[in-house]
């Protein structure tokens, strides 16, 4: 498919227009310049055109730290990769002479390049478009991401080029030829536990910036791998602080894109490092993902760097077993992400836990489970009358849900409802994963009157 990269400085809106060709709020948009760091792919839809859009880092020559040079390369990389190149500009400050310099670069590339002066609504957008031709561009078209001005002549182009390339990229071809549908799995924790480290060494490549300070992560980023035949879809986060401790407006974009990539998650990886103690924000969050209804999988980082595995490993265990016991027997994954160990055996874990999720049981063997449930353990009486349990169906999967019909589900004591819990984990072997029992009041709806 079609790849097209957006290149630029920071803040000229790369991200407004990836946002608005990707028809959805994938890359976090805010004022301060150098939000975007990671390469982030995408979707891309102009009317009946479909191809792949690839957001960069802005380019800034000033920036010269270890990271920066490693966003820089990202970058490059992006632009290796894609077909056509989106030089964006922001029309209101006029090109400016890094955006001269970085031209030359391009040309050097031997794509097409198209120059897009964004922000050219109104008046003041004119500064742009004047001096775009001492660029030496043929391709100038004035645009706002913002408001959608300027994207027909922008499919006029994109039209000339596949022509030109005997290339046909309409709306049925499909962005993911794949035979089964994507597991999507969220890497999640806090700051500095390694997310990114683990999901470069998974899929083989520096795809994702990494480094020692934290919070170098800012979006969430899609990317798409296979093993043993299936495709996952992996989303490396931004790592979330307590919430106390979260005071800039972009920190809070950052903690609501993470939310979000739990959400849309079928499992959420929880790194933690292994080589301190299970922080309380860990449990925080691993209560968010089980509240979500996703599934869970502790994954211990830097295990290499732990000397007394044993004592850790019960340690880990125990705490887990205390803090989180609305869910029996998660499943932990001791892993070092730098030094590529643990990796397949994570992988085995999450296809266990996505076939627990999807679990199946027929209202048959759930209704014989609760006749001996109820023989054996009988709801306890409510002002010395009996509650009668009926009947019992499931509704849903991820997270397995379960309806309960009965008398009256508002006196049936929290204790017994988490009796019914454990014991329907334990007897259809969903263990680890979280399930739900919605109480309701009724008699059998399957029963006719």
């Amino acid at each position: 498919m079609l790849k097209i990269v957006l290149v630029g400085r920071p803040n000229v809106g790369k991200s407004t227009l990836f946002n608005r060709l990707v028809l959805s709020q994938k890359a976090i948009v805010n004022d301060q310049p150098g939000v975007t760091r990671d390469r982030k792919y995408g979707q891309g839809k102009l009317v009946d055109l479909e191809f792949i859009l690839i957001d960069t880092a802005g380019i800034d020559d000033t920036l010269k730290g270890a990271t920066e040079l490693k966003i820089r390369e990202q970058s490059q990389l992006a632009i290796d990769d894609a077909d056509i190149i989106f030089f964006v500009i922001d029309g209101r400050e006029g090109v400016l002479p890094i955006e001269k310099s970085f031209a030359m670069k391009l040309k050097m590339q031997n794509k097409p390049i198209v120059v897009l002066i964004n922000k050219s609504e109104g008046s003041k957008g004119l500064i742009g478009l004047s001096e775009s031709a001492s660029l030496g561009f043929d391709n100038v078209i004035p645009i706002s991401a913002e408001h959608g001005e300027g994207l027909p002549d922008l499919y006029d182009v994109l039209i000339d080029y596949l022509d030109n390339k005997n290339l046909n990229i309409k709306q049925n071809e499909t962005f993911l030829n794949l035979e089964n549908s994507p597991i999507r799995v969220s890497v999640i924790g806090r700051p500095n536990t390694g997310k990114s480290t683990l999901v470069n060494n998974i899929i083989g490549e520096n795809r994702l910036v990494t480094g020692s300070d934290a919070g170098i992560t800012r979006d969430s980023i899609e990317i798409e791998w296979n093993y043993k035949k299936q495709t996952f879809c992996l989303i490396d986060t931004a790592g979330l602080r307590r919430k106390s401790k979260i005071t800039k407006i972009l920190e809070k974009y950052m903690v609501s894109d993470t939310l979000k990539s739990i959400k849309f998650s079928d499992i959420c990886v929880l790194l933690i490092d292994a080589s301190q103690n299970i922080d309380k924000q860990d449990l925080t969050i691993a209560r968010m993902i089980i509240g979500e209804g996703r599934g869970i999988i502790i994954g211990a980082n830097k295990w290499d760097k732990v000397k007394d595995q044993n004592t850790i490993k019960n340690q880990i265990v125990n705490q887990l077993g205390i803090s989180l016991s609305q869910i029996k027997n998660i499943p932990i994954v001791f892993l070092s992400g730098l030094h590529n160990k643990g990796i397949e055996k994570l992988f085995d874990k999450i296809i266990y836990v996505k076939k627990k999720l999807n679990s199946r049981i027929t209202t048959g063997k759930l209704n014989r489970w609760l006749s001996t449930i109820i023989e054996n353990n009988p709801p306890p009486l409510y002002k010395g009358r009996q509650n009668n349990i009926r009947y019992i169906t499931q509704v849903n999967v991820k997270p397995p849900t379960f309806a309960l019909f009965m008398s009256s589900p508002n006196d049936l004591p929290n204790s017994y409802k988490r009796f019914l819990l454990a014991s329907i984990a334990k007897t259809f072997d969903l263990l680890g994963v979280p399930i739900r029992i919605m109480f309701r009041k009724g008699n059998n709806p399957y029963v006719k009157k």
